[in-house]
């Protein structure tokens, strides 16, 4: 068996029209570089099964259900090119996105050497101010903040698109499978304190699927703030308090749920936008303060 130039990762769970799409995309450059496609089928319980026999090129892994994290070592452990590209299941790779990963690695031979596409917004989709809002100025990949894509720092290190090389991974299970989410971030940081050179390329791009909305936001960013509590137990010297949230901020947050569309019909949308920050800084600081109790209190509810 040769081997590729390029192992693509994938993790999925119940999200079978998703990834068949994911799938299709990536068939469609198949054609142009030699690839490995990895997808590990976290318990689906959906149509995932006949998708993947339905792309009998992609090698698969099934695994009981445990997580993204847990999905995504066996499929480096089953990677055999020198480099590792990671994609999400609800991400379709435009053209060139393959190529430009491989081209950047060629020019940059260096093991340390990480680069990181864009992923916006699938052009298909109902784009709502909410979700415009998460890509310019909101809690969602802040491609926006980069402000050299020479030298980008670890916290954009994003699994949604992103190619690094394998002999640089700190082990054949990079991932932190204690936890459920923010593991791009966690391997971020160990990789940065390795040495990683992340770069940023806005021409590699992938269209994600999904929609986004202000309750789904604030309900992730209370799952964001659970897990960056127990990345700050884990390396206490990036630790962060919540930003500041009063209990007036509380009250605006509150607010948000009946008069946020009433304000959109009107149009006002700076106002719009501290709203979505309230009910985002909410969830956060909640979902943080949830597991500092419970961290606190040996894993018991206080």
């Amino acid at each position: 068996m040769s081997q590729p130039g390029l192992s693509i990762v994938i993790p999925t769970r119940n999200r079978a029209g998703k990834l068949r799409r994911c799938l299709d995309a990536l068939a469609a450059q198949r054609a142009d570089v030699a690839v490995q496609v990895v997808v590990v089928d976290d318990g689906s319980t959906d149509e995932t099964e006949a998708v993947l026999e339905g792309h009998p090129e992609v090698e698969t892994v099934r695994r009981p259900p445990g997580g993204r994290a847990a999905a995504r070592n066996p499929g480096v452990e089953r990677a055999r090119a020198p480099l590792v590209l990671f994609v999400d299941d609800d991400v379709l790779v435009t053209d060139g996105l393959l190529q430009r990963h491989l081209d950047h690695h060629r020019r940059h031979p260096e093991e340390h050497e990480a680069l990181i596409g864009l992923v916006t917004w699938a052009p298909e989709l109902d784009i709502t101010p909410h979700m415009l809002w998460l890509e310019d100025g909101g809690p969602l990949f802040s491609f926006n903040t980069i402000a050299d894509p020479e030298r980008v720092d670890w916290p954009h290190f994003c699994t949604a698109n992103v190619s690094l090389k394998r002999s640089f991974l700190p082990s054949e299970h990079p991932f932190d499978e204690e936890l459920q989410r923010c593991v791009d971030i966690e391997l971020g940081y160990r990789l940065a304190r390795r040495g990683m050179r992340l770069r940023y390329d806005a021409r590699a791009v992938g269209h994600h699927l999904r929609v986004d909305t202000p309750d789904s936001t604030e309900k992730r960013m209370r799952e964001v703030g659970r897990a960056m509590r127990r990345v700050h137990a884990k390396h206490p010297e990036i630790v962060e308090p919540p930003p500041p949230f009063t209990s007036l901020s509380h009250v605006k947050a509150t607010l948000a749920r009946p008069v946020g569309p009433v304000l959109r019909r009107l149009g006002s949308g700076a106002l719009d936008e501290r709203i979505y920050s309230y009910r985002a800084a909410r969830g956060y600081a909640g979902g943080y303060a949830e597991t500092d109790a419970l961290m606190r209190n040996g894993g018991r509810r206080p």
